[in-house]
């Protein structure tokens, strides 16, 4: 049946009434009236999104929904009648026209709305920096019948462009969608791969940036806004080409964006590539992984295969060479590429071709879960096309960078110092055990040629550990521990904190964050993401473990991360400093911090170590304008807690088994200042003893380190001994 209903699922239900799920399962089974299912399953029902709402207001349970998550929920309706990409790209090229023409009305009845979308098409059609013919391609098949649930969403989504501005509805429901991992049948690129790959193929140039397996546009927009003035994308799937297209148009059609000339199209590349080849500044991207249909046959007779004819199995092999042939003389290739490829026999002959030709740089193994959903770690290929007449480089970067906090810092520093080398001089690029090296190619070219970067890696040299060392670490472990005993925080003189229904009876005042906002008893930001810090272009230092943060040099400042927060250390990263020290504010004592994501949420309040340095884009920075009303630490235990953070996280999407979380919507209870002091200073005191706790822990970690490293230097003193005292056949033996 075509109905326009929005259907919500009982975890709907209890994310947007902010309850616990159980306490929807207890509303069905309690009350009578409560809306029966309207789709779903027995397992899994569906309800109608404005009879849950009228049944909520009946009961006195109703919360205000806002025009965002009803869009979502008609969105996901809409993917009952069509493919989720299909809706979100006609729903992004009607945010689009009204982008570009705020105050058009919507209208509601199909007609309208079909005269609405062909005016939405001229828009399109006419987008700042996009090729014509281009356009025009992504636009000839848009065939559409908007049925009931369509047109729903249609509307909602004028609605919401309405309150919240065309762009944030698009950008955050694209960003949702695409966020969703494995249930939108997408392998989304996370932005922050995209502009670290983006960093390795060099500084923009005047050529454009090919990304032949565009997907949603994630590598088109990190090269647009790390300055690339052209870029060119092709992709499969139409919605995609199209949705890639609109996030470019978005961009261009910012107030403060340079514009990018975009031209993407829709077809197979391997197999029609839209691009002519020797013309790509950089080629960069994201490839499908074990591809069997990819053209083997048809294309066994391919100019492209420079380096030999791919297996069947190796359709990666395909792109690799299909990439280097559209890139032109001396132009960097930088893929993203499962860990079989560095391996399978069935690629060994084309592996061997790339190593002796010089068009392979660099294998970088990234760590597990890092890119998108995938549980595999994945790795970074870095290939150059061959000039004629140069000369190969002697070695090859292998990087290992899975062990490390921040893989991104590590990575963009080893290929800055990979660049900066002489090929004829390896001892400017010293090696790191266990993480990376540069290894001779007649090294790789044996029998197997595994680039596999940990099989070439020298392990971490490991030696003795004195007793003085041993006690030293004992000493101070066990002091910190006597610390830790007497900093254990007591609550039991504090009244319990009621919940916000009793808050309410009482008649304390509950607020959202961003009420408070609006009436400047508190400031909220949240860094842009910038090309200063976080993006695309800068290369940024940074402490690991337990090490002192780096000092920063002229121009740089210090920047608090959301690991930073998270794990309750000083700031650990420095880059270059904001230029508007408006929009990016240091940090001051008092402020609050919370992560944009996190599996565990966690505020902080910004203490002495802490301040002049510049939240990084992963943090929500809170600053408390008026501490009469509202107490730091007060608030920070709030947002820290199961209510604070349910309902941080009850608007907004999840990211694996991350959280996305939203301040604004925090409703906090308003108690006297005094009674806030009082449950302030208790959340302090369980802040410090968190901060001691892992201090002992990380103590603890190096003094296990350091017992393990005695123990296995004395067992290398033992075995030397007895290899010493040993026959010399023995001893031959020993040593092979």
């Amino acid at each position: 049946m075509t109905t326009g209903r929005v259907e919500v699922t009982a975890a709907d239900i209890a994310r947007l009434a902010e309850v616990k799920p159980t306490a929807v399962s207890n509303w069905r089974k309690r009350h009578d009236d409560f809306p029966q299912p309207v789709g779903g399953s027995g397992r899994s029902p569906r309800f109608d999104l404005a009879e849950v709402e009228e049944w909520l207001g009946r009961q006195g349970k109703a919360r205000r929904i806002a025009v965002a998550e009803r869009l979502w929920q008609s969105f996901e309706s809409a993917r009952a009648g069509s493919a989720a990409e299909d809706a979100l790209a006609l729903t992004g090229l009607l945010l689009f026209h009204l982008h570009r023409h705020p105050g058009v009305q919507s209208p509601r009845d199909k007609a309208g709305l079909l005269h609405l979308m062909e005016r939405a098409e001229r828009t399109f059609a006419e987008a700042p920096g996009g090729t014509v013919g281009s356009l025009g391609e992504l636009l000839s098949p848009l065939q559409y019948e908007l049925g009931a649930r369509l047109r729903s969403l249609l509307v909602t989504a004028a609605e919401a462009a309405a309150a919240d501005g065309a762009r944030t509805t698009f950008d955050d429901l694209c960003a949702r969608f695409l966020h969703q991992g494995p249930r939108s049948g997408l392998a989304a690129t996370p932005r922050e791969l995209a502009d670290l790959m983006v960093a390795l193929a060099g500084p923009p140039t005047d050529g454009a940036v090919l990304d032949a397996s565009c997907g949603s546009g994630a590598f088109l927009l990190a090269a647009a806004d790390a300055g690339v003035t052209r870029v060119q994308g092709q992709e499969l799937s139409h919605s995609l080409a199209f949705l890639a297209a609109l996030r470019l148009a978005f961009r261009n059609a910012g107030p403060a964006a340079t514009a990018v000339s975009f031209d993407v199209h829709t077809d197979d590349f391997l197999r029609r590539p839209a691009f002519r080849p020797g013309r790509a500044a950089a080629v960069v991207g994201h490839p499908p992984f074990a591809d069997r249909n990819w053209g083997h046959e048809e294309l066994v007779d391919h100019v492209s295969w420079e380096y030999g004819i791919p297996p069947r199995g190796e359709s990666e092999l395909a792109w690799i060479q299909q990439a280097l042939a559209h890139a032109a003389p001396g132009a960097p290739v930088v893929l993203l590429l499962p860990p079989a490829v560095a391996f399978r026999p069935s690629g060994r002959r084309i592996r061997q071709e790339l190593l002796r030709r010089g068009a392979l740089r660099a294998v970088i193994s990234l760590p597990a879960g890092y890119a998108a959903h995938y549980a595999l770690a994945l790795q970074i290929w870095v290939l150059r096309r061959p000039e004629p007449g140069e000369l190969p480089p002697a070695r090859v970067l292998l990087a290992d960078s899975r062990g490390e906090q921040d893989p991104r810092m590590l990575i963009q520093d080893l290929w800055a110092r990979y660049v900066a080398a002489a090929d004829d001089d390896a001892t400017l690029f010293p090696e790191r055990p266990g993480v990376t090296r540069l290894v001779p190619v007649m090294d790789l070219l044996d029998d197997d040629i595994d680039l596999t970067p940990r099989r070439h890696l020298p392990q971490s040299a490991t030696l003795g550990v004195s007793a003085e060392t041993l006690d030293a670490g004992r000493t101070a472990v066990d002091e910190t521990l006597r610390a830790l005993r007497s900093a254990l925080p007591t609550v039991g003189a504090l009244p319990s904190l009621p919940d916000l229904t009793e808050a309410a009876r009482a008649g304390v005042r509950v607020a959202t964050l961003a009420e408070l906002a609006k009436s400047g008893v508190v400031v909220l930001r949240r860094p842009a993401h910038t090309e200063r810090h976080g993006g695309a272009a800068g290369v940024h230092r940074g402490q690991t473990g337990s090490a002192p943060p780096p000092a920063p040099g002229p121009g740089e400042a210090l920047f608090l991360t959301a690991r930073d927060v998270v794990t309750g250390r000083p700031p650990s990263e420095v880059g270059p400093a904001p230029d508007d020290i408006v929009q990016h504010q240091p940090v001051r004592v008092g402020d609050v911090l919370l992560p944009v994501t996190a599996r565990t949420v966690v505020a902080r309040v910004a203490t002495a170590e802490d301040a002049d340095a510049y939240p990084a884009a992963t943090l929500h920075h809170i600053r408390v304008a008026n501490t009469d009303i509202l107490d730091p630490w007060y608030l920070a235990g709030f947002l820290s807690s199961v209510e604070g953070a349910h309902q941080a996280a009850s608007t907004t999407s999840s990211l694996g088994s991350h959280t996305r979380l939203d301040p604004r919507r925090v409703r906090v209870p308003l108690f006297s200042i005094d009674r806030q002091r009082a449950y302030g200073e208790a959340f302090r005191a369980v802040a410090d003893f968190s901060r001691l706790l892992r201090t002992a822990h990380d103590m603890g970690q190096d003094l296990a380190r350091v017992a393990t490293e005695a123990v296995a230097g004395a067992l290398r003193g033992r075995g030397g001994a007895e290899a010493h005292d040993a026959p010399a056949g023995a001893r031959a033996n020993v040593a092979r």
